[in-house]
């Protein structure tokens, strides 16, 4: 209650002097000086011949005057550079509130174009797939020869060459599409469930094998125990890692090596680590490769293609399990990437987990 009170004390004093201040503000930073000057000499002089009387010593008007003047001579110029700093801060408040204000309907813009950006890419995705999907049968059907031998082998490769862009093209737009979802909000787990690690990473690793040896850089794995588990959804552990591996093998220049290892973190988490031996980055070239569709542009970059999605959409769906990515990296002396998955995701037959 006396808390309460206190309280009640100084929200009425703090009115009161919000108050004063804005009157103050009227008169200007002249007027309100001279006002506060000739409130403290009102002030002033009483109290010293209240003094001097309680001491039992005459009260001269001279005096008097000599006290008048000195409060002015020494409130006049702290009084007049007080209000000269709050009229400052009242122009710089309103300034920032002015700019809080923008700051916070640029935002909503922004977050509004992201979403709309999203749904866009999401709906023209989907529109895109079944026209593909069509290309891709057809071409298909043309390259196998099902309906019967093509007289021309030229239109046998040219049906070869719209079925292998078809499938690249197709690969892109589920980047784009997945991307979307998770951005949205909409990419759940679901149909997320305990899966022996191992499988996943050498069923990625059977898939980037092949693009290793078309580049000639050999991919060296240490693959965790079979009894360390994953809680997670399987398709995009292995769609993370071929993502990883992918990029590193782009990257390493022939007679290069990548590197896939794993091991256990204090906690019980786990951590899976692609280390390759290529050109590196610089930390402005790591911040523009984990943006979407920011591609770094160096001497590898002419030889392979890509859309620069393969890195953030990996680092999107690892923190979708609550996980995180760490990359360290430096010109000339390669990549290491770094998946941390927390230990509520993973599982050992293992009595002690973590040291």
């Amino acid at each position: 209650m006396r808390r309460r009170s206190k309280t009640h004390i100084s929200a009425r004093i703090r009115a009161l002097l919000d108050r004063l201040d804005g009157q103050m503000s009227m008169l200007g930073r002249f007027g309100s000086t001279a006002a506060l000057t000739a409130m403290a000499v009102s002030a002033g002089v009483p109290l010293h011949v209240q003094i001097r009387t309680l001491e039992g010593l005459p009260v001269q008007t001279l005096s008097m005057v000599n006290v008048a003047a000195e409060i002015v001579l020494i409130a006049a110029p702290i009084i007049f550079y007080a209000r000269d700093v709050i009229a400052q801060l009242t122009t710089s408040r309103a300034i920032m509130d002015g700019m809080s204000r923008r700051l916070k309907i640029s935002v909503e813009q922004a977050q509004a174009a992201n979403r709309a950006k999203s749904a866009f890419l999401a709906n023209m995705s989907h529109e895109l797939r079944t026209p593909l999907n069509a290309i891709m049968g057809f071409s298909e059907v043309m390259m196998d020869q099902h309906l019967g031998p093509l007289d021309n082998p030229r239109y046998l490769a040219y049906s070869g060459d719209i079925h292998s862009s078809g499938r690249y093209l197709l690969g892109i737009i589920n980047d784009i599409l997945d991307l979307s979802k998770i951005e949205a909000g909409k990419m759940s787990l679901e149909s997320a469930e305990e899966f022996p690690l191992a499988r996943a990473l050498e069923g990625s690793l059977s898939i980037c094998r092949n693009l290793g040896e078309k580049f000639g850089v050999r991919i060296e794995s240490r693959l965790p125990p079979q009894d360390v588990h994953l809680l997670a959804v399987e398709r995009m552990i292995r769609q993370i890692l071929i993502n990883l591996v992918g990029n590193a093998i782009k990257f390493t220049p022939a007679g290069g090596c990548v590197t896939i290892g794993g091991e256990f973190r204090p906690g019980g988490g786990y951590a899976v680590t692609v280390q390759d031996s290529g050109i590196g980055m610089t930390e402005a070239e790591i911040h523009k490769a984990l943006t979407p569709f920011g591609q770094v542009e160096n001497k590898m970059t002419a030889t392979h293609n890509g859309t620069g999605l393969g890195l953030p959409l990996a680092k999107a769906m690892l923190e979708l399990h609550e996980g995180t990515l760490d990359i360290d990296s430096a010109p000339g002396r390669g990549t290491c990437l770094t998946l941390n998955f927390p230990a509520a995701r993973v599982s050992s037959g293992r009595k002690v987990v973590a040291a």
